[in-house]
């Protein structure tokens, strides 16, 4: 109770001063007030109490009898929803609260973790709340950007590395989604090429051209294929660094024909296009491309190889003929398509309704 009135007081107060907006008040605009974050700890009192009253304490949370550990509890994500108050600079963290959050949840939770599967919903959570502090608070000081870049760049490194570990057909965990995963990192570098955009004159940006790279390789199924135009407004020296221009070679070569492709309507696919699909193997294949890279080029492995089924199939057709194609092995499929075994090769061929059969030879 007594939190509760100390927090009724706070916002009075912060509404008083001029830094809450006050919801009684229409406001123009240009009177729209920007909330600055006071909180020093990874999550606020009033949240770590409300949640352990709960018993909402997560089990990265607590310690190994089971009971809530504060200094281990991080601002939980939580969506804005009509009824529920503006948060109060107390309940906001600031930048450098921010990335000593990250550094916790990077460095000490995943690094001392038996395995990414058992601390990545917790960590997925708490980033989303991370990049929710600094959206809130809109910072443009130029130490606090940089401190944002950092952590963008962090948290959507995590969300690649995760794309790639949970590729499997068993779920990691129940709660997880790689649709959810995928989507998050494209939020996230959005957000991160609009600090770039933004702030190129005014902060230094180390690595824009390797996140740079990940988003030509992410775009390889977007539905408005606007690359050229985007690629063109880069600086000379990311447009001309050798990761964006591997990149551009995995999209090219990647050329999507299935998907109906805008930006008019109705879409339609590429009529036209390289289909080098070989060579975009042989390219996440070689040392221009980073592990990360790799990573997100594997999102479109799947995508890669309907293709390539789609053009055998095109080529060999006969008209009002269903013969046999004898000319692709188990064996030489598998390496085609770069899968691991012949198993995995088997299955997709046979979710597309490819089938096989022993030649009379025996193969």
């Amino acid at each position: 109770e007594q939190l509760k009135t100390r927090r009724e007081t706070e916002r009075k107060d912060a509404i008083r001063d001029g830094f809450l907006a006050d919801p009684d008040r229409p406001r123009t605009l240009a009177e729209a007030i920007t909330p600055t974050g006071t909180c020093p700890d990874m999550c606020a009192e009033f949240e770590r109490l409300e949640r352990i009253v709960q018993k909402d304490v997560w089990g990265q949370e607590t310690r190994e009898d089971g009971t809530p550990d504060e200094a281990r509890m991080v601002k939980k994500f939580r969506r804005a929803a009509a009824g529920i108050d503006e948060q109060l600079p107390s309940d906001l963290r600031p930048p450098q609260t921010l990335r000593k959050t990250c550094d916790y949840l990077f460095d000490e939770l995943i690094g001392n973790a038996e395995s990414l599967a058992s601390v990545h919903h917790f960590v997925w959570d708490r980033t989303r709340a991370i990049r929710n502090d600094f959206s809130i608070q809109q910072i443009t000081k130029p130490a606090d950007v940089e401190i944002a870049i950092e952590c963008y760049e962090r948290i959507a490194r995590f969300h690649i590395l995760s794309l790639h570990q949970f590729a499997v057909q068993e779920k990691p965990y129940d709660k997880y989604d790689w649709y959810q995963e995928r989507e998050q990192l494209d939020r996230t570098l959005l957000s991160l090429m609009q600090y770039y955009e933004d702030n190129r004159d005014r902060v230094n940006i180390k690595n824009e051209a390797e996140f740079r790279a990940y988003c030509i390789i992410f775009q390889i199924q977007d539905p408005i294929p606007d690359l050229e135009d985007r690629v063109s407004c880069y600086p000379q020296h990311i447009k001309t660094h050798p990761r964006v221009r591997t990149s551009l070679d995995l999209y090219a070569a990647a050329c999507n024909i299935l998907d109906p492709q805008g930006p008019l309507k109705p879409r339609e696919a590429h009529p036209i296009a390289r289909e080098d699909w070989n060579a975009f193997f042989k390219k996440v294949e070689s040392n221009q491309v980073s592990y990360l890279m790799a990573c997100v080029a594997e999102i479109y492995f799947n995508m890669i190889r309907k293709q390539t089924l789609n053009a055998i199939w095109r080529s060999f057709r006969r008209q009002g003929n269903s013969a046999d194609i004898t000319d692709f092995s188990l064996d030489y499929l598998t390496d085609l398509l770069r899968f691991d075994d012949f198993d995995q090769t088997r299955d997709f061929c046979e979710h597309y309704s490819f089938g096989f059969k022993e030649t009379p030879d025996g193969q």
